[in-house]
C-alpha cells in the first residue's frame, strides 16, 4: 500500500547552541513524524524563526505512517537516513497516532489484532528502537511527544496504550524526555477529549483538534509549538 508522504522544509538558519529550561539544547533541530507532526513541525519551525532564529529546524512527515507498517514505510531506516542528511542534534518525534493496525513480525508472520499481547510486545519493541536510533545517529535529546485524548473510546484507549510503552521505553534512556500533548489540549476538567479549550490569554474558546477527533487544528498546532519552544529553547 503505497503512502503519499509530505516533506517540509524549512528555510535553513545558521546553526548554535541554545540555553533550555532542561539545560543545553542544540541545534539543529529534526521534527519527525506520522501526520500528527505535520501542523506542529510547520507551527515549531515558525515559533522557532520567530523566537530563537540561530536554531534551525527542519520537518519530516509521513502521512499515513508509522512503526506497525514498517512493511509499507520502513520509518526505522527513515530516521537514520534523515539523520545522517540532517545530523540533528535534537529530536521532537511524533508516532503512533496511524498504528492501530495489524503487524507483520520479522520473521513474516502476521499479528491480526492490535492489542493483543503478541502486538504489544512487537509494537514495544519498534518504540525503542526508534529512540535508540535517534541517539545512535548522534541526537543530544529526543522529545516524543504523547498522544493526546482522542474522540473514539477505542482510539483513545490505544492511544493511552502506546503512550504507556513510550514512557516505559524513556525510562531507561536519560536523552528521551516525553512531552504531554495532552496537557495542552484535553478537557480541562475530565482530561478527556474536546474539540475546543478556553485560552487563558484571552478566555475565548479556541479550537485545539480537527473534526476527525485525532489531529491538531492550526490553533492546537501553534498552541503545542509555543510550549515546545518555551520548554526546550527559552531564552535566558
Amino acid at each position: 500500500m503505497k503512502k503519499t508522504l509530505l516533506f517540509l522544509s524549512s528555510v535553513m538558519l545558521s546553526a548554535a547552541l541554545c540555553n533550555a529550561g532542561e539545560g543545553a539544547v542544540n541545534s539543529p533541530v529534526l521534527l519527525i513524524g506520522d501526520s500528527m507532526m505535520r501542523l506542529p513541525g510547520m507551527a515549531v519551525e515558525r515559533e522557532l524563526a520567530r523566537t530563537r532564529p540561530e536554531v534551525t529546524a527542519r520537518t519530516f512527515s509521513g502521512i499515513g505512517t508509522g512503526l506497525a507498517r514498517l512493511d509499507a514505510f520502513d520509518w526505522l531506516g527513515k530516521i537514520s537516513e534523515l539523520c545522517a542528511e540532517q545530523k540533528p542534534k535534537v529530536a521532537v518525534v511524533a508516532l503512533g497516532a496511524n498504528d492501530r493496525q495489524p503487524m507483520q513480525l520479522p520473521d513474516g508472520r502476521g499479528i491480526s489484532q492490535p492489542g493483543t499481547d503478541e502486538w504489544n510486545a512487537e509494537y514495544a519493541v519498534r518504540i525503542a528502537n526508534a529512540m535508540d536510533l535517534f541517539i545512535d545517529n548522534g541526537c543530544e535529546k529526543v522529545i516524543w511527544l504523547l498522544l493526546p485524548p482522542m474522540r473514539d473510546p477505542v482510539v483513545d484507549r490505544h492511544a493511552a496504550t502506546l503512550n504507556e510503552m513510550a514512557t516505559a521505553a524513556a525510562q531507561s534512556r536519560p536523552h528521551v524526555t516525553l512531552f504531554d500533548v495532552g496537557s495542552l489540549v484535553a478537557d480541562r476538567r475530565t482530561g478527556g477529549f474536546t474539540e475546543r479549550i478556553i485560552d487563558p490569554r484571552t478566555a475565548a474558546a479556541v479550537a485545539v483538534r480537527e473534526r476527525d477527533g485525532i489531529h491538531l487544528s492550526p490553533q492546537g498546532a501553534r498552541l503545542l509549538a509555543a510550549a515546545i519552544v518555551e520548554k526546550y529553547w527559552k531564552a535566558e
